[in-house]
């Protein structure tokens, strides 16, 4: 039974002990410690209300030095916060090998009892599929000089302690089915999208009465077994011992700073959470594209449905043109799917249809959904000049046909030759 107290009745539990400092007290290394946790306490309450995420930078990418055998990545400068709130700053750009056969150093936390060790023992990479995280990490510098009546001490006098970052490689292989594994074509979509939770959050939509939804998709499941409260993710790998890394899809795991719900019942719709996620869908296919754009002989004869089973509520899709040969052919892309015919839409509308379209749920390609598309009057102004030496890339937008058209003829701010019957 739960304690009772009455109103104005001040509850220690919980609460940050600091040093009560006054003249003539005798002050030990115990007491200037404690201090110290009680100022990373104050920090890390205040990490917790700003929410966790990557601030800025962190991004990741297959480094030069890579071969099949010793796979390396390279991680940009960057900021994160975890979910105990405590910061991590990469301050410059570090390759990482994916392949650790050193036995552990010093980068544990576990002084100031934050977070467990991430790794211990020898640890070496299998092909798979895999998650890359940044955690914190402590280390020591130097030493200090000591009393020579505390020649007792003298072991533990460390100059500095050093708040670091490390990384850390989660094998998926209990999330990734076998089946899925063997379809290589679709594998990245499919993973990314579980990470979205797209089947979870479809499901409470049917009865959102029987239980809240407090926790979906892949990395829910990974906590706290796997995937640690001290640990931000940074990217998917998807590695084989024959071609080495597959991809690196950063956004199916890369989220922004995101505040935690104040309520667990809804917070489907009112967190920041799925704001979150449509960005993290609109931003995972870009770079999905863009990496096919680099990979692929002919980026023209890919279909949709071969590669993707959901698509983001709202993509750009460069085009294939003469002077642009690595882009996709419009009717081909979206061969057996379900679209209205090309509009214009006017510049100015660009940016409301992202915002709007973002708070709609992905589109299942399996479920014959309508997709408008859209094509932005001023690209297709500077594409009808018609000009030898014009490098505009030309390309389209589609969105979800859940949410409204927005290709209704305005004629006072539209153009005649760009715009559409209403």
């Amino acid at each position: 039974m739960d304690s009772q107290i009455s109103l104005q009745q001040p509850i220690l539990d919980g609460g940050i002990r600091s040093i009560n400092f006054f003249n003539g007290r005798l002050l030990s290394a115990r007491d200037l410690t404690q201090e110290q946790s009680a100022n990373r306490e104050a920090d890390r309450r205040l990490g917790q209300a700003i929410g966790d995420g990557i601030v800025h930078g962190l991004e990741v990418s297959n480094s030069t030095t890579s071969t099949q055998a010793s796979p390396v990545v390279a991680i940009e400068a960057g900021l994160a916060v975890n979910r105990v709130g405590q910061t991590l700053l990469l301050a410059g750009k570090t390759e990482v090998a994916l392949v650790r056969r050193a036995t552990p150093g010093t980068g544990n936390i576990q002084p100031f009892g934050e977070c467990a060790p991430l790794q211990s023992g020898t640890y070496v990479a299998g092909a798979g599929v895999y998650l890359l995280t940044i955690a914190a990490a402590q280390g020591t510098e130097g030493r200090a000089e000591t009393h020579s009546l505390e020649r007792t001490s003298a072991s533990c006098n460390t100059d500095t302690t050093v708040t670091a970052v490390q990384f850390r490689l989660i094998q998926l292989d209990q999330q990734i089915t076998a089946a899925e594994m063997l379809d290589h074509d679709h594998l990245r979509n499919r993973i990314a999208y579980k990470c979205f939770g797209v089947d979870t959050t479809s499901s409470f939509l049917t009865d959102p009465f029987e239980a809240p939804l407090e926790q979906y998709g892949l990395l829910d499941s990974l906590r706290p077994t796997w995937l640690t409260e001290c640990e931000v993710p940074l990217a998917i790998l998807y590695w084989t011992l024959v071609d080495g890394i597959k991809f690196i899809d950063m956004w199916s795991v890369r989220r922004r700073v995101v505040r935690r719900s104040a309520d667990h019942t809804w917070s489907l719709f009112t967190s920041q959470r799925r704001r979150g996620e449509g960005e993290a869908m609109f931003l995972e296919f870009a770079e999905h594209v863009d990496s096919m754009r680099k990979t692929l002989s002919s980026p023209a004869n890919v279909r949709a449905v071969d590669h993707f089973r959901y698509l983001p509520p709202v993509g750009f899709l460069p085009l294939v043109s003469s002077r642009f040969t690595q882009g996709f052919h419009k009717d081909l892309f979206f061969d057996t799917i379900t679209r209205h015919p090309e509009v214009h839409i006017e510049g100015a509308r660009v940016e409301a249809l992202v915002n709007a379209a973002l708070h709609y749920p992905p589109v299942d390609l399996n479920s014959h959904v309508m997709i408008w598309i859209y094509r932005v009057r001023e690209s297709q102004q500077q594409l009808a000049t018609g000009a030898l030496a014009n490098d505009t890339q030309p390309y389209l937008i589609f969105t979800t046909g859940h949410m409204a058209y927005l290709g209704d003829a305005h004629f006072d701010v539209n153009r005649w030759d760009f715009s559409n019957f209403a």
